[in-house]
């Protein structure tokens, strides 16, 4: 295991497109082996869950032509906390995962469900008039 690094906080751009979310889902996975938590425990299985269900979030709702989606990876005491900001602020801002059962056949419906689930706490805010953020924190 390794000794938590000096910086517990992480920032990073991606393209909005499903690579870009994969690729923030393996960062945050990666920064989390480095700040001694190893990918096998179940925080860092629920920080890779709920960092590529906000991360394909932004890439498919949060798509804006020439700009990029920022992941922050925040290291504190009792929490990981993620936030995905995208610059698609005419989006409504979520407030709470969808009512009711996902339809089986349904290929979409789920992420914020799934992020309610894994996440100690969610929300959201708008940064400015431009930036919206998306925020969970999962605990350690």
């Amino acid at each position: 295991m390794h000794a938590p690094t000096a910086d517990p906080t992480l920032a990073a751009l991606f393209s909005p497109t499903p690579r870009g979310a994969r690729r923030a889902r393996l960062l945050a996975v990666h920064q989390l082996a480095a700040w001694g938590i190893p990918r096998t425990t179940a925080t860092a299985e629920a920080v890779a869950l709920v960092t590529a269900e906000l991360a394909a979030n932004a890439a498919v709702h949060g798509r804006h032509p020439g700009r990029c989606f920022r992941l922050r990876l925040r290291l504190m005491e009792h929490v990981v906390r993620i936030e995905i900001s995208d610059a698609r602020p005419e989006r409504p801002l979520p407030t709470a995962a969808p009512p009711g059962p996902v339809h089986p056949e349904s290929d979409r419906g789920r992420g914020l469900v799934l992020v309610a689930a894994f996440a100690e706490r969610w929300g959201c805010f708008q940064a400015d008039a431009v930036v919206k953020t998306v925020w969970a924190e999962v605990r350690r």
